[in-house]
């Protein structure tokens, strides 16, 4: 399980089932795609400089609004919140679509998905580099 803190709050990261990744990886393949067309290991080593935000836009323009609920929906239900004060952990989302906390906007909302996405799928889509290691198989 992976950590993460974004305004001072933790969350933590849990894996994916086979089957969610797969899927996951299917609805994100155009927009991965989108990232490594025409651009070089010098540019993903640059961060975001020589890579075509143009067409990665319009890929994600084009998802339809089922694939686009898809991927949110799939991420957010692999995270949770710890709260200290009660020292446990609650997930962000009580149903899919419904954000538990109102305090999460579009901003975190995006850096708690692109989370599970390099987690989940980091080892499978070389453009999606994760920052776990491999521990073998499970």
């Amino acid at each position: 399980m992976q950590e993460v803190e974004i305004n001072g709050r933790t969350f933590h990261i849990k894996k994916l089932g086979a089957r969610q990744q797969f899927h996951l990886a299917r609805r994100l393949a155009p927009i991965i795609a989108a990232f490594v067309t025409g651009a070089s290991a010098d540019d993903a080593a640059k961060g975001l400089a020589g890579i075509d935000l143009s067409k990665i836009g319009e890929e994600l323009a084009g998802l339809s609004d089922a694939n686009a609920d898809y991927i949110m929906d799939t991420c957010l239900s692999a995270v949770t919140y710890r709260d200290d004060e009660n020292k446990r952990d609650y997930p962000i989302q009580v149903r899919p679509g419904v954000m538990r906390y109102d305090w999460i906007e579009l901003p975190e909302m995006l850096r708690l998905c692109v989370a599970v996405i390099q987690d989940n799928l980091g080892g499978f889509m070389a453009a999606a580099p994760s920052g776990v290691t491999e521990k073998g198989a499970a």
